[in-house]
């Protein structure tokens, strides 16, 4: 029922507004829907109406603040959703928390591989507020760890359309994934196709002097960031429990006072002057 309401807010907005957008039309016509009120839909998913709703007919605006606006004729389906809105310059106004609380509500468990949703206004929205960008982008690399089981690197996760692809990227890999374990392929050799990306648990075991290497090497801010999170998260616990083991453990730089790495260095200490 996910698309049909979707669908179904779609129709709506294309009813109760000016927007003539004819990949809009196409789309109602191929599904047949004709834009009834919520309450006269069996089996409504409101959220994904009221994300047909927002495609149709919404619009952003972030001067001084964050609001979502729509026509006045959509005051009695916003109120429906709980969301009441302000009436000003024959528009309803959805401003700041409430506003946020709308774009959650939207996308908020949303397959953005393979929902109902207008991936186009969606990117443009990320590109004209901010604020639309923090919200979605929080929401999506919730996706990539609840539907993907993976991590997002944090260069892909500081823009909405290079994580969109990622996320595409983990949703063709799954599917394949499904399709060779149905074709009876072990598991363990089908996981081949999955990304580097995935998540795994694993636990090891390590003595002081391996701790005291594997901090060296990845306390260092060259290293990958999600392996140098984990080695200051690390450090952070033994520290706790042998503050004067691991007194001197972590960048090699914060103990030698210089940058062992030469020019490749990131610039916090300077590299050793050679005589």
């Amino acid at each position: 029922m996910e698309t049909k309401s979707y669908m179904e807010g779609l129709a709506f907005a294309l009813k109760n507004s000016d927007i003539t957008k004819e990949v809009y039309k196409s789309l109602v016509a191929k599904n047949n829907a004709e834009g009834h009120m919520p309450q006269d839909i069996k089996d409504l998913n409101m959220s994904s109406y009221m994300r047909g709703i927002f495609d149709g007919a919404g619009t952003l605006s972030e001067n001084n603040k964050f609001a979502v606006a729509f026509p006045k004729e959509f005051d009695s389906v916003l109120k429906g959703a709980f969301f009441e809105g302000l009436q000003k310059d024959g528009k309803i106004l959805i401003e700041d928390d409430l506003a946020r609380k709308f774009i959650k509500y939207i996308y908020e468990d949303m397959d953005f591989a393979n929902s109902s949703y207008d991936e186009e206004k969606f990117l443009e929205s990320c590109l004209k507020s901010p604020s639309f960008a923090r919200e979605v982008t929080d929401l999506m690399e919730t996706c990539v760890d609840k539907k993907y089981y993976a991590t997002v690197p944090e260069s892909i996760s500081r823009d909405p359309r290079t994580l969109l692809t990622y996320i595409k990227g983990l949703d063709a890999c799954k599917k394949r994934y499904i399709d060779l374990i149905k074709s009876g392929i072990d598991q363990e050799d089908a996981r081949y196709i999955l990304p580097l990306g995935t998540q795994t648990k694993l636990v090891m075991t390590m003595n002081v002097r391996s701790l005291h290497n594997f901090f060296n090497l990845r306390c260092c801010e060259r290293a990958q960031t999600e392996i140098r999170n984990l080695a200051y998260m690390m450090l952070e616990e033994v520290k706790k429990i042998a503050p004067s083991l691991f007194e001197t453990a972590g960048a090699p730089c914060e103990k030698l006072g210089y940058c062992p790495e030469g020019k490749f260095g990131c610039g916090k200490y300077p590299p050793l002057k050679s005589n």
